[in-house]
């Protein structure tokens, strides 16, 4: 481990204040709650029927169309896009990522880095997703009907920063002393790569620009240059 990474190493407990990995579960899960009540009511209303109606007239506002035109009315996706998971699989699968990476993140970097490194993941992986879906001619046939929601993006940054500053940590250590963290994450990347030709392109190609930008964020940060500045003086001044 190196002399910054002890420097900084900082662990959280569940209730610390501050803790970023905690908060930024606890909005995933929030979100996550209020539209599946929002889904129940639809269900309650019509059945099945409902459901699709709620598919069709509600989630269109918080997902991100891969149509300009529909985007220029409804900007404010860019971010709500990667706060919302429509299915329970989808978010557990996400939250477990996230918690993983971020709890590693988060113990070598300190409390400041997670969130700003996920917002550039979630963003490059958003502009991924309008370039590919407006550019490419095979997807282009279904740009009017394709939409991006879930935070995989912000997730595969976070799991590139982390593996970039630590790649020898070892989770798992039950397993023969445990699998290096660049194991599972050259795994992740792999999946995402094999996938682009199946069901969910745009999605997987958003995965991919999330973790460049992981990657770039981290790159910077060690010649120091720190992107998480603004975004928590921000934040500062907010609160």
């Amino acid at each position: 481990m190196s002399y910054y990474q002890q420097r900084n190493r900082n662990k959280l407990t569940i209730g610390h204040d501050g803790n970023a990995l905690v908060m930024l579960i606890a909005v995933q899960l929030m979100v996550f709650v209020v539209f599946a009540f929002i889904k129940i009511i639809y269900f309650f209303s019509d059945g099945p029927a409902g459901v699709a109606l709620y598919q069709a007239t509600i989630l269109p506002w918080v997902t991100l169309p891969a149509h300009l035109p529909t985007l220029l009315y409804r900007p404010w996706t860019l971010i709500t896009h990667f706060f919302v998971h429509d299915s329970v699989w989808h978010l557990i699968s996400n939250m477990l990522w996230l918690w993983m990476f971020g709890y590693i993140l988060q113990n070598i970097t300190g409390n400041r880095k997670l969130i700003p490194i996920f917002l550039y993941g979630a963003l490059a992986g958003a502009l991924a997703f309008l370039i590919s879906f407006n550019l490419i001619p095979s997807l282009r046939l279904g740009v009017e009907q394709s939409t991006a929601l879930g935070a995989s993006a912000g997730i595969m940054g976070v799991a590139i920063a982390t593996t970039v500053l630590s790649p020898g940590y070892r989770i798992f250590p039950m397993l023969n002393g445990g699998i290096p963290l660049w194991v599972i994450t050259v795994l992740f990347v792999v999946i995402d790569l094999a996938s682009i030709p199946g069901s969910n392109t745009g999605g997987h190609i958003a995965h991919l620009a999330g973790a460049a930008a992981g990657f770039i964020f981290i790159n910077q940060f060690q010649k120091g240059r720190d992107g998480s500045i603004w975004i928590n003086g921000f934040f500062d001044w907010v609160v």
